[in-house]
Order: C-alpha cells, then sequence, then structure tokens
C-alpha cells in the first residue's frame, strides 16, 4: 500500500493528548495513533453501512423483486 505524508494543524491541547498517549506507550509514534483513529472511523462507516443493509433488508423482507426493484 502506497504511503504519503500530511500535515495538520492540532491545538497545544491535542497534541499533548497525543504525546501523552505515546509516551505512556498506548502508541508507538504520533502516527501510529493517528493511523489507528483513521482504521477506527472506517469501521464505524462500514458497520454504519452495513446496519443500514440490514434494515433495509429486513424492511423488504417478504416482498417480491419487483416491489423491491
Amino acid at each position: 500500500m502506497a504511503t504519503k505524508t500530511i500535515s495538520f494543524r492540532a491545538t497545544n491541547d491535542q497534541i499533548k493528548l497525543i504525546d501523552e498517549l505515546v509516551e505512556k506507550g498506548d502508541y508507538t509514534s504520533r502516527g501510529e495513533l493517528l493511523r489507528n483513529l483513521l482504521r477506527n472511523i472506517e469501521q464505524k462507516e462500514l458497520s454504519d453501512k452495513v446496519k443500514k443493509e440490514i434494515e433495509n433488508a429486513r424492511k423488504q423482507e417478504g416482498k417480491s423483486l419487483d416491489d423491491i426493484l
């Protein structure tokens, strides 16, 4: 997987929190922490999408294909 370096602005409090979590050993680097946050967001988005698809399937249960389309 190709990677790309990005920069962003954060408040001093946000940077302090990131650094505290890294120093505590929860993450090995700032980058690892940010990548983990992004993965969590991706998982939530996927989970929300699946939930909506399940809800739609339940609503359509018992309907003929012609009624759905």
